[in-house]
């Protein structure tokens, strides 16, 4: 785990305007935080040296890229070896229909998102890929009716 890193409430300014925007000028983002360009600009720059701001990236509609269909599939693994685990969550990482990955507690191993185009694309990733993979046992799959809420900004 990482450590926390504490935040100034200008540093709380500036990260909530890039989530919002990742594309904000330099004077959009002074004028946030109630700084100078060069001071938002240092700040910046010290959030992103320190890990705390992993990327900027555009965020694209689902649908209108074809991926419109949105299935969570809960993955058991048949051992839990360390080799067994490392191999599962490199195929994971490998797999670009897999959009996130969590290690859960309870009653599966895994959690996945994935996108795809239509029920036939997922049938085909779960049937070929996914349960074919040698460290998986099952996967049960859910598929999302209607995207009610979806954010990527940590509240701040």
């Amino acid at each position: 785990m990482s450590e926390e890193i504490p935040l100034s409430p200008a540093d709380r300014a500036l990260l909530r305007r890039l989530q919002a925007d990742s594309g904000a000028t330099l004077e959009r983002l002074a004028e946030a935080a109630a700084l100078s360009p060069a001071s938002a600009w240092r700040r910046v720059k010290a959030l992103e040296e320190a890990g705390l701001v992993r990327a900027r990236v555009a965020l694209l509609d689902p649908a209108k890229a074809g991926r419109a269909l949105c299935v969570f599939a809960d993955v058991t693994l048949r051992d839990h070896a360390a080799e067994k685990r490392a191999a599962f969550e490199r195929f994971v990482a490998a797999a670009e229909e897999v959009m996130e990955c969590h290690s859960t507690a309870g009653g599966r191993d895994y959690l996945l998102k994935i996108r795809v185009a239509g029920v036939a694309e997922y049938e085909a990733f779960l049937m070929e890929r996914l349960l074919a993979h040698p460290s998986v046992a099952s996967a049960s799959s859910s598929f999302s009716l209607k995207e009610l809420k979806y954010s990527t900004a940590l509240p701040l």
